[in-house]
């Protein structure tokens, strides 16, 4: 089975770049990633704390 992957694009408005959604000039995040934050698993120990402490960091200048 042959995968053809997109590598470019040319006059768009929108366009993905590293896990953030690029619109005219404004860097937003896909929503997929704020929904894995609210329904994150219950916390059961501190590896698991640690892994979403560091995930909502990552994220937390899109989280209001």
């Amino acid at each position: 089975m042959l995968v053809v992957i997109k590598k470019y694009e040319f006059f768009t408005r929108k366009t993905n770049f590293i896990r953030f959604i690029i619109k005219l000039g404004k860097l937003s995040i896909n929503l997929k990633k704020i929904k894995a934050i609210v329904n994150w698993q219950e916390l059961k120990n501190v590896t698991q704390l640690r892994l979403f402490l560091g995930f909502c960091n990552y994220y937390r200048r899109f989280i209001v």
